[in-house]
């Protein structure tokens, strides 16, 4: 697996987790009223990079749902 696609697995694999983290609080209410997390690229090329160094890119993250949806916590892949 080449580095790119390890960076790729590791960003897609916190937003995961900031997905399910920001909806796990809402299981009992009504589907209208819940948020709904959407990420509208799922993948980020972030082209060539040394290994060790820090890559920044910002996640454009909406909320399609009529709930407030809350991102209390984000950690790295």
């Amino acid at each position: 697996m080449s580095r790119s696609m390890k960076m790729t697995a590791f960003v897609l694999l916190g937003v995961l987790i900031v997905a399910m983290l920001s909806t796990s609080g809402y299981c009992g209410k009504n589907k209208k009223d819940l948020p709904e997390f959407f990420l509208p690229m799922k993948t980020v090329n972030v082209g060539e990079f040394i290994e060790g160094s820090d890559i920044n890119y910002t996640f454009k993250i909406r909320n399609k749902g009529s709930g407030e949806l809350q991102i209390l916590n984000v950690r790295p892949g």
